[in-house]
Protein backbone atom coordinates (compact mmCIF):
# COMPACT_ATOMS: atom_id res chain seq x y z
CA UNK A 1 0.00 0.00 0.00
CA UNK A 2 1.37 3.39 -1.01
CA UNK A 3 1.21 6.22 1.54
CA UNK A 4 -0.66 9.32 0.44
CA UNK A 5 1.54 12.30 -0.30
CA UNK A 6 1.30 14.96 2.39
CA UNK A 7 -0.56 18.15 1.52
CA UNK A 8 1.62 21.09 0.62
CA UNK A 9 2.65 23.30 3.51
CA UNK A 10 2.33 26.91 2.29
CA UNK A 11 4.89 29.41 3.56
CA UNK A 12 3.91 33.02 4.19
CA UNK A 13 6.05 34.13 1.24
CA UNK A 14 4.37 31.64 -1.11
CA UNK A 15 0.92 32.81 0.00
CA UNK A 16 1.86 36.44 -0.49
CA UNK A 17 3.20 35.73 -3.99
CA UNK A 18 -0.23 34.37 -4.97
CA UNK A 19 -1.60 37.89 -4.58
CA UNK A 20 0.45 38.91 -7.62
CA UNK A 21 -2.11 37.28 -9.92
CA UNK A 22 -4.64 40.03 -9.09
CA UNK A 23 -7.04 37.65 -7.35
CA UNK A 24 -7.74 37.21 -3.65
CA UNK A 25 -6.76 33.93 -1.98
CA UNK A 26 -7.23 32.37 1.45
CA UNK A 27 -5.90 29.17 2.98
CA UNK A 28 -8.58 26.76 4.27
CA UNK A 29 -7.55 23.41 5.73
CA UNK A 30 -4.20 23.69 3.94
CA UNK A 31 -5.76 24.34 0.51
CA UNK A 32 -5.64 27.63 -1.36
CA UNK A 33 -9.12 28.95 -2.16
CA UNK A 34 -9.52 31.69 -4.78
CA UNK A 35 -12.16 34.26 -3.91
CA UNK A 36 -14.48 35.46 -6.68
CA UNK A 37 -14.68 39.19 -7.39
CA UNK A 38 -17.68 40.84 -5.75
CA UNK A 39 -20.15 43.43 -7.01
CA UNK A 40 -20.44 47.16 -6.43
CA UNK A 41 -22.76 46.98 -3.43
CA UNK A 42 -20.31 44.70 -1.61
CA UNK A 43 -17.39 47.05 -2.21
CA UNK A 44 -19.44 50.11 -1.32
CA UNK A 45 -20.40 48.69 2.09
CA UNK A 46 -16.80 47.73 2.81
CA UNK A 47 -15.54 51.23 1.96
CA UNK A 48 -18.19 53.09 3.96
CA UNK A 49 -17.96 50.90 7.05
CA UNK A 50 -14.18 50.62 6.81
CA UNK A 51 -13.90 54.39 6.39
CA UNK A 52 -16.02 55.07 9.47
CA UNK A 53 -14.04 52.54 11.48
CA UNK A 54 -10.71 53.93 10.29
CA UNK A 55 -11.72 57.48 11.17
CA UNK A 56 -12.68 56.38 14.70
CA UNK A 57 -9.51 54.29 15.16
CA UNK A 58 -7.23 57.11 14.00
CA UNK A 59 -9.03 59.77 16.03
CA UNK A 60 -8.67 57.75 19.24
CA UNK A 61 -5.30 56.14 18.38
CA UNK A 62 -6.71 52.67 19.06
CA UNK A 63 -4.59 50.61 16.66
CA UNK A 64 -4.66 49.83 12.94
CA UNK A 65 -7.28 49.00 10.32
CA UNK A 66 -6.74 46.52 7.48
CA UNK A 67 -8.58 45.81 4.23
CA UNK A 68 -9.50 42.52 2.59
CA UNK A 69 -6.09 42.12 0.94
CA UNK A 70 -4.39 41.62 4.32
CA UNK A 71 -3.65 38.07 5.42
CA UNK A 72 -4.04 36.84 9.00
CA UNK A 73 -2.13 33.57 9.43
CA UNK A 74 -3.89 31.55 12.13
CA UNK A 75 -1.97 28.30 11.71
CA UNK A 76 -0.14 26.26 9.11
CA UNK A 77 -3.54 25.33 7.60
CA UNK A 78 -5.43 28.64 7.78
CA UNK A 79 -4.81 32.16 6.50
CA UNK A 80 -7.84 34.44 6.20
CA UNK A 81 -8.37 37.94 4.81
CA UNK A 82 -11.50 39.47 6.36
CA UNK A 83 -13.14 42.22 4.30
CA UNK A 84 -12.35 44.72 7.08
CA UNK A 85 -10.33 44.12 10.25
CA UNK A 86 -8.91 45.95 13.25
CA UNK A 87 -5.96 45.17 15.52
CA UNK A 88 -5.47 47.05 18.78
CA UNK A 89 -2.27 48.96 19.57
CA UNK A 90 -1.53 46.50 22.37
CA UNK A 91 -1.53 43.50 20.01
CA UNK A 92 -0.17 45.08 16.83
CA UNK A 93 3.57 44.45 17.42
CA UNK A 94 2.84 40.87 18.48
CA UNK A 95 0.88 40.09 15.32
CA UNK A 96 2.90 42.23 12.94
CA UNK A 97 6.61 42.49 13.80
CA UNK A 98 7.34 43.19 10.09
CA UNK A 99 4.86 45.39 8.19
CA UNK A 100 5.72 43.72 4.87
CA UNK A 101 4.63 40.28 6.12
CA UNK A 102 1.36 38.54 7.04
CA UNK A 103 -0.09 39.13 10.49
CA UNK A 104 0.30 36.08 12.73
CA UNK A 105 -2.89 35.70 14.74
CA UNK A 106 -6.47 36.93 14.49
CA UNK A 107 -7.67 40.55 14.41
CA UNK A 108 -9.60 42.00 17.35
CA UNK A 109 -12.50 42.84 14.99
CA UNK A 110 -13.30 40.93 11.81
CA UNK A 111 -15.96 42.08 9.34
CA UNK A 112 -17.28 39.95 6.48
CA UNK A 113 -19.73 41.31 3.91
CA UNK A 114 -21.62 38.54 2.12
CA UNK A 115 -21.42 38.59 -1.66
CA UNK A 116 -23.96 36.69 -3.77
CA UNK A 117 -21.54 33.76 -4.16
CA UNK A 118 -20.76 33.48 -0.42
CA UNK A 119 -22.21 30.73 1.73
CA UNK A 120 -23.44 32.03 5.09
CA UNK A 121 -22.45 28.71 6.67
CA UNK A 122 -18.88 28.90 5.35
CA UNK A 123 -18.59 32.58 6.28
CA UNK A 124 -19.83 31.86 9.81
CA UNK A 125 -17.28 29.04 10.00
CA UNK A 126 -14.55 31.50 9.06
CA UNK A 127 -15.66 33.95 11.76
CA UNK A 128 -15.87 31.14 14.33
CA UNK A 129 -12.33 30.03 13.51
CA UNK A 130 -11.10 33.64 13.79
CA UNK A 131 -12.80 33.93 17.18
CA UNK A 132 -11.20 30.68 18.34
CA UNK A 133 -7.86 32.32 17.54
CA UNK A 134 -8.51 35.58 19.41
CA UNK A 135 -11.02 37.74 17.52
CA UNK A 136 -13.20 39.42 20.16
CA UNK A 137 -15.90 40.88 17.91
CA UNK A 138 -17.14 39.89 14.46
CA UNK A 139 -19.75 41.38 12.15
CA UNK A 140 -21.38 39.51 9.27
CA UNK A 141 -23.08 42.02 6.97
CA UNK A 142 -25.87 40.60 4.81
CA UNK A 143 -26.78 43.06 2.00
CA UNK A 144 -29.59 40.82 0.71
CA UNK A 145 -31.48 41.00 4.00
CA UNK A 146 -30.25 44.46 5.09
CA UNK A 147 -29.00 43.04 8.36
CA UNK A 148 -25.85 42.44 10.41
CA UNK A 149 -25.04 39.49 12.64
CA UNK A 150 -22.90 40.55 15.62
CA UNK A 151 -20.78 37.83 17.22
CA UNK A 152 -19.27 38.34 20.66
CA UNK A 153 -19.00 34.57 21.11
CA UNK A 154 -18.35 32.16 18.26
CA UNK A 155 -21.54 30.16 18.72
CA UNK A 156 -24.10 32.94 19.11
CA UNK A 157 -25.01 36.18 17.41
CA UNK A 158 -27.32 39.16 17.77
CA UNK A 159 -29.20 40.14 14.61
CA UNK A 160 -29.29 43.88 13.91
CA UNK A 161 -31.59 45.53 11.38
CA UNK A 162 -32.62 49.01 10.28
CA UNK A 163 -32.94 51.42 13.19
CA UNK A 164 -30.29 49.65 15.27
CA UNK A 165 -26.59 50.43 15.69
CA UNK A 166 -23.31 48.59 15.41
CA UNK A 167 -21.17 49.37 18.45
CA UNK A 168 -17.53 48.68 19.12
CA UNK A 169 -18.04 47.46 22.68
CA UNK A 170 -14.70 47.18 24.52
CA UNK A 171 -12.90 46.43 21.23
CA UNK A 172 -13.56 49.89 19.74
CA UNK A 173 -14.84 52.02 22.63
CA UNK A 174 -17.23 54.76 21.53
CA UNK A 175 -17.77 53.48 17.97
CA UNK A 176 -21.40 53.60 16.83
CA UNK A 177 -22.71 53.20 13.28
CA UNK A 178 -26.29 52.94 12.04
CA UNK A 179 -27.23 49.67 10.32
CA UNK A 180 -29.67 51.70 8.19
CA UNK A 181 -26.77 53.84 7.00
CA UNK A 182 -24.93 50.76 5.70
CA UNK A 183 -27.65 50.33 3.10
CA UNK A 184 -28.55 54.00 2.42
CA UNK A 185 -26.68 54.61 -0.76
CA UNK A 186 -27.44 55.02 -4.45
CA UNK A 187 -26.11 51.48 -4.98
CA UNK A 188 -29.12 50.09 -3.08
CA UNK A 189 -31.82 52.51 -4.26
Amino acid sequence: MKAAAPDKIWSDDELMRLHGDGLRHELWHGKVITMSPAGGGHGNIIMRLGGALNQHVERHRLGAMFDGQTGFRLSVDFCFSPDVSFVSRQRLKLLLPDASKLLHGAPDLAVEVLSPSDSITKTEGKLQRLMAHGTKLAWLVDPRHFSVRVYRKADQFELLRSGQFLTGNSVLPGFRYSVSRLFQDPVFE
